[in-house]
């Protein structure tokens, strides 16, 4: 059993009220469209980017979902697995449940409409795979609000997957108004805070320089300095010309060159007390082709903060081994449960096609 200190309380408590807040005051861009509540398998595909020549397990789980075979999908996963869809409650853990939400994915989409990889990161080493991907009609033009990112683990003696996390575009996107007043009003709040009695304990400090120190790939040095706040460090990861998009329930943009990500970064860090940072829970380094998949999520004085895991994909420039993109997607602030897709998923896929 854990006790919390009187400051790391306050923290929780105040990153919990700016995702209320967020998942409440959201401005709507565009038409409103259930589609990405029926996206399954954390991704599918018809289309790889990637050069590797072996088809994954997880290439097989996308194919078979795309051709309508629920069955053959869930069979890429192990007898134990857990999958985690990051809008709903609950994970997932049998076969048979993993077969009906796919099931309900594909009545929330046109009959012919396909998952299409974007970029795939295959770890030699652990057997991790991460995806980042969209959804397509059959003409090939993108559904709109169907993008998100994906992280799975792999069980090297059968060769299936024995977890999964998907994490979704968001249909309802916040303003940059709104983004700009969360940001400028949680900076008071953090300031008044940690004039009062301070964010971060000794021993906190202690295990964020700990794990900040410059070691390994070039998407963990990049975490690294994040965690530190040092932008500019966090900066020299990238190439001139990068390319980064973000999909939580603060900021969504897209940032195009080094100037536009550092403004980001700066007002980023700008909306999170320095005691929070964010964990690398686990990666996907595909060297051979340039792509890293993560699975992260946000902790405040060691404590994990409630709905602010997510997933991210960077690709790497071969000829600098730098960062070239980015593209980080964080789960919904406020979770629904499974019953939702059943009550929805046919009235709005009628409604849009």
């Amino acid at each position: 059993q854990m006790n919390l200190s009187e400051n790391t309380m306050q923290l929780v408590i105040l990153c919990i009220l700016c995702i209320a807040l967020c998942s409440n005051a959201f401005i709507c861009q565009g038409t409103l469209s259930v589609y990405n509540t029926g996206r399954c398998c954390g991704s599918a595909v018809s289309t790889l980017h990637a050069s590797a020549t072996e088809e994954s397990v997880v290439e097989r789980c996308y194919d078979a979902w795309n051709r309508r075979k629920m069955k053959d999908a869930a069979a890429c996963f192990a007898d134990k697995f857990a999958y985690d869809d990051g809008q709903y409650l609950g994970s997932i853990s049998t076969k048979s449940d993993l077969e009906k939400l796919f099931q309900r994915g594909a009545k929330a989409l046109p009959p012919n409409a396909v998952m299409v990889v974007d970029h795939i990161a295959k770890c030699p080493t652990s057997g991790n795979i991460g995806t980042q991907w969209h959804v397509e009609k059959e003409d090939g033009s993108l559904i709109p609000f169907t993008k998100g990112c994906s992280f799975y683990t792999v069980d090297k003696q059968s060769g299936l997957l024995t977890t999964g996390f998907k994490v979704s575009e968001m249909i309802i996107k916040p303003s940059k108004q709104f983004s700009d007043a969360l940001v400028s009003s949680a900076s008071k709040m953090m300031q008044a805070t940690e004039k009062v009695g301070g964010l971060v304990t000794i021993e906190a400090e202690a295990k964020l320089e700990e794990s900040t120190s410059e070691s390994g790939s070039i998407i963990e040095k990049y975490f690294q300095a994040w965690n530190r706040r040092d932008m500019e460090a966090a900066l020299n990861c990238f190439v001139d010309e990068c390319i980064y998009e973000t999909e939580d329930p603060v900021f969504v943009d897209v940032f195009r060159g080094k100037e536009a990500l550092r403004e980001h970064l700066l007002r980023n860090a700008a909306a999170l007390p320095s005691a929070c940072r964010i964990i690398l829970d686990d990666l996907a380094i595909d060297s051979a082709n340039g792509k890293f998949g993560v699975k992260w999520h946000l902790e405040a004085n060691g404590v994990s903060i409630p709905n602010l895991r997510g997933c991210s994909m960077y690709t790497m420039d071969e000829d600098s081994g730098l960062l070239r993109s980015g593209f980080d997607v964080t789960e919904a602030p406020v979770k629904l449960p499974g019953f939702v897709q059943d009550l929805f998923a046919v009235p709005f896929g009628m409604m849009m096609f």
